[in-house]
């Protein structure tokens, strides 16, 4: 059998799988078991070592409660290079200014994503509960 080499996608799916599982406090122990994955080849898929199987992926994504979607959110800015290609050299400043505002898009995202899913009283009570924390 041939071994596909892993192309940047799926390092950039594998960097999301890493983070997503570190905000759910999982090591990679702890969700390679509750996909029947090896922890050395879920390690592999985060360093993106590995081409990313397609069932594995949504397995990951179901235990991390994440939609597939937001793997992919804001995609073509990882591959024109911007957070792959980091050249030595760069300002670290401007990296990480980067990186932080990314992550902030992200966590955007997944709150309307959320959202949408929300009822009306849902949405009340979430509202309620983020003005207490003023």
């Amino acid at each position: 059998m041939v071994k596909l080499a892993a192309s940047n996608t799926d390092k950039i799916v594998g960097k999301r799988i890493q983070l997503r599982r570190k905000e759910m406090d999982l090591t990679v122990a702890q969700l390679s078991e509750k996909i029947n994955l090896s922890p050395q080849q879920l390690a592999r898929y985060e360093r993106g070592e590995n081409k990313i199987n397609f069932d594995h992926f949504v397995k990951i994504a179901e235990h991390l409660k994440t939609p597939i979607s937001w793997f992919f959110i804001d995609f073509d800015t990882y591959l024109n290079g911007s957070v792959l290609n980091n050249k030595i050299g760069e300002q670290q400043q401007s990296y990480e200014t980067k990186y932080t505002d990314k992550q902030h898009n992200d966590l955007d995202v997944r709150l309307l994503q959320h959202w949408r899913q929300l009822s009306i009283e849902q949405k009340r009570a979430f509202i309620l509960f983020l003005d207490t924390l003023k």
